[in-house]
């Protein structure tokens, strides 16, 4: 019994059962009923459906009410009802007080709520996403690429300069004989990463191979024949540049999906963080200084 008796939930219970018997000797009739009087009706199914749905929704959630039928909507209801009970019960015996997760999540449901205010905006024009676009040009970027292919002749066991010569006898050779990329296969030595990069930006041939040779090799003009020596932090390498395209930044046009995406997170969050704000500049800050 003893055991039963230390449960959480027994002792809710319990506490609940007495508050509840000392209301009806305490608390006057109108007063307990209205304090146990529980209003259904369209407004307050629909707000309850917005809390059980993904997004804060007015028209949708009012509309799905209406497509209820009769079982449907008395289920509803009943949900609602014992939802309602159980945080009544909980606030009466102040089980939100010193209660760090709940205080947690009820900050999470205002900052939720105010998220929900962006779905009554106007939706942005074009106009609008062409402003944001102008304001954020830079974060549309397309970098820089090239295809490529490349024969290394590494600086480990050998000094720079037989290196060096090693590769200039081989660019001779490849130029000679117009090997192509496919036939060069067994010229130069293994490399760390690829023998062949196709379509690959700037910033990742630096990271292979070094800034020093991403520079340079991005001032190489695509060429059928092999060009070179180019240094990299790893050896020296010939390259067959088959394309490059220089850094841009798109049309408006050419990226309108990403701006009006980026735009329309933009927007909800200025309505987010203004909802949060007004109700901020209601309350007064007293700091008491150091304890």
């Amino acid at each position: 019994m003893k055991k039963l008796l230390a449960e959480p939930l027994v002792q809710f219970l319990l506490i609940g059962g007495l508050m509840n018997i000392a209301a009806h000797w305490v608390m006057p009739p109108d007063v307990l009923d209205d304090r146990y009087a529980i209003v259904v009706d369209d407004a307050t199914l629909a707000t309850f459906l917005q809390t059980q749905a993904v997004t804060f929704q007015p028209q949708q959630a009012k509309a799905s009410l209406r497509a209820l039928d009769e079982p449907a909507r008395q289920r509803l209801i009943e949900e609602y009802v014992r939802s309602e009970v159980l945080f009544r019960e909980a606030m009466a015996l102040q089980l939100d007080r010193g209660d760090e997760i709940i205080r947690r999540r009820l900050i999470q449901k205002m900052d939720y709520i105010a998220e929900g205010f962006y779905n009554e905006v106007a939706p942005l024009d074009e106009v609008a996403l062409l402003a944001y676009f102008e304001a954020h040009r830079d974060d549309y970027w397309v970098p820089a690429k090239v295809t490529f292919a490349h024969i290394f002749f590494s600086f480990d066991g050998r000094s720079e300069r037989v290196a060096e010569q090693l590769a200039l006898k081989t660019l001779a050779d490849l130029q000679r004989d117009v090997v192509s990329t496919a036939d060069a296969a067994g010229y130069g030595e293994r490399f760390l990463y690829h023998r062949n990069y196709a379509g690959r930006s700037d910033n990742e041939i630096a990271s292979h191979f070094g800034r020093g040779f991403q520079s340079e090799l991005f001032s190489l003009n695509p060429s059928k024949y092999w060009q070179g020596p180019i240094r990299s932090i790893y050896g020296l390498h010939l390259i067959s540049l088959r394309k490059r395209t220089d850094g841009r930044i798109p049309k408006f046009s050419d990226v309108v999906g990403a701006v009006l995406a980026d735009a329309q997170r933009q927007q909800q969050r200025d309505i987010k963080r203004d909802s949060i704000e007004r109700l901020m500049s209601q309350y007064r800050v007293i700091d008491q200084g150091p304890g």
